[in-house]
C-alpha cells in the first residue's frame, strides 16, 4: 500500500510567531518543495500562500526559517556548493552531546582521511529567537583561503537549507540571523576573527518609558 505525501509548512517569523499551512495533494506538494528548493526564496519581496478560498501574503524580510516537514522526496539542494568543497546540513536530534560530536568528528576524519572530511556542530540563533542545532559535513578540497571564505561569508548566502530529523526540510533566512556557532572550530578562520574564549550568551534588559523589556 502506497503511503500518501502531504506536505505541512510551518513559518517562524521575526516577531516571534509562527503560521503553517497544509497541503495533502502530492503534485502541489512537489511544486511547492521545488518552488522553496530556489535560491531566490528570500529575495523576492512577499512569500504567497494560496487556497481556492483564501490568500494569505509574508514578507520575506521578516521571515527566520521556513519548515517544511513532508514525506515526499526531497528537493535536490544539499550538498551546498562552496569554495572549499561540498557541505551537507542535517538538524541535530535532541540528547545528542558536545561529547558525541567529537567522537564523530575524529572517526570521520580516520575514516575519510583522503577526502579531509569533517564534521562541526552548528547552533543557529535567529532574530524572533528561534534556535537549532545542526550538523555540517563537510568534505574540504579547496585551499586554507576557500575554506577561510566559506566561514566567513555564511551570513551572505541565499538561503541554507537543512534536512530535519522527522523527515523534510527547513531553509533558514541568512539576513535574520543573529548568531552562529560552530563546535569544533574549523581549521582555518577568518583573519578577522577575534581571540577570545566564548563564556555566555544571555538576553539582556532595556528601560522604556519606565517598563522592563527583555530582548534575547
Amino acid at each position: 500500500m502506497n503511503q500518501s505525501i502531504d506536505l505541512t509548512l510551518e513559518v517562524r517569523s521575526a516577531d516571534g510567531t509562527a503560521a503553517e499551512f497544509y497541503q495533502p495533494d502530492a503534485a502541489r506538494v512537489d511544486k511547492a518543495l521545488r518552488f522553496l528548493s530556489t535560491p531566490r526564496l528570500f529575495s523576492e519581496p512577499q512569500l504567497t500562500f494560496a487556497s481556492e478560498h483564501w490568500v494569505t501574503a509574508v514578507a520575506t524580510r521578516t521571515i527566520d526559517v521556513i519548515l517544511a516537514r513532508t514525506n515526499a522526496p526531497l528537493p535536490k539542494v544539499l550538498p551546498l556548493k562552496s569554495p572549499a568543497g561540498p557541505i551537507d546540513i542535517s538538524e541535530v536530534a535532541k540528547g545528542v552531546s558536545d561529547d558525541e560530536f567529537v567522537v564523530l568528528d575524529k572517526r570521520d576524519r580516520t575514516n575519510s582521511e583522503a577526502m579531509n572530511s569533517r564534521i562541526f556542530r552548528v547552533e543557529v540563533y535567529t532574530v524572533g529567537g528561534w534556535s537549532n542545532i545542526l550538523e555540517v559535513r563537510a568534505e574540504i578540497r579547496g585551499t586554507a583561503h576557500d575554506r577561510r571564505q566559506t566561514f566567513a561569508h555564511i551570513f551572505q548566502v541565499p538561503v541554507i537549507p537543512f534536512k530535519l530529523c522527522i523527515g523534510g526540510i527547513g531553509f533558514i533566512n541568512p539576513a535574520n540571523l543573529t548568531r552562529v556557532t560552530a563546535c569544533p572550530a574549523p581549521d582555518s578562520l577568518p583573519d578577522t576573527a577575534l581571540p577570545m574564549q566564548f563564556l555566555r550568551w544571555n538576553g539582556f534588559r532595556s528601560k522604556t518609558n519606565g517598563n522592563a523589556v527583555e530582548i534575547s
